[in-house]
């Protein structure tokens, strides 16, 4: 059952696609490559499913397989960093219910997968994640107000307390954690049938070309090659 398939949820996304073909790239995201077909990673065959670590760069040549991002302090990121550095082929099929079956001698993995919480413990960021996360809902919140001093002043923080918080809690530095967000916010726009221009707006990148650029350095593809690869399959 060749077909391809996005699922998005807060802290993680996960795709099974085809002709996944990016420039060397890195991102703060825990990454599991589970190719269904021979694949190259960093120039070497690539003959098992891998883990890449966070900041890690990384050049992936896959004809086809899932691709699992994941926030460093989740409950998904915490199982990803606990997982053998070999892992099995994925069987050809985009099927959400098969990959689970196949993964199941990793239980933790995938209970984390089907429910992902974020571990971090301040009770303040975890109102903002609340609200970062009603991206995945019916409408993206333009990032309107999203600079740190902002931000930190709506938590009743200093600034400075807060980006360290930030960096504490999720892994990662606000500028990028942010980024992160707002082209998931992106991709989901797009996938609800809305036009790259709109999705840029939505997630407040200044463009269309901005939000491919942007895409392109986190991912190393280009926004539409990211686009055809990893198609919503509903």
């Amino acid at each position: 059952m060749l077909e391809t398939a996005s699922y998005f949820a807060p802290g993680m996304a996960l795709a099974y696609g085809h002709s996944v073909d990016t420039d060397p790239h890195q991102h703060a995201l825990w990454q599991v490559c589970l190719p269904s077909a021979a694949s190259v990673l960093n120039g070497q065959p690539l003959k098992y499913g891998t883990v890449i670590k966070p900041d890690e760069i990384h050049q992936l040549c896959m004809p086809s397989g899932w691709v699992m991002l994941a926030e460093p302090e989740s409950l998904l990121g915490e199982a990803i960093s606990q997982l053998p550095t070999r892992l099995p082929f994925a069987e050809p099929d985009a099927r959400l219910n098969i990959l689970l079956e196949q993964l199941g001698e990793f239980p933790e993995l995938v209970h984390a997968m089907q429910n992902n919480p974020y571990l971090c413990q301040d009770d303040r960021l975890a109102r903002l994640l609340a609200r970062l996360d009603q991206c995945f809902g019916v409408d993206c919140l333009k990032p309107d107000a999203w600079r740190a001093k902002e931000v930190a002043e709506w938590l009743a923080m200093s600034e400075s307390r807060f980006l360290h918080l930030v960096k504490a809690e999720l892994g990662i530095a606000w500028r990028p954690y942010l980024l992160w967000r707002r082209l998931i916010c992106a991709i989901q726009t797009i996938r609800r049938g809305k036009t790259a221009t709109e999705a840029a707006y939505l997630a407040g990148f200044s463009d269309s070309s901005h939000l491919s650029r942007t895409i392109k350095a986190t991912f190393g593809m280009t926004g539409k090659q990211l686009l055809n690869s990893f198609r919503d399959s509903g």
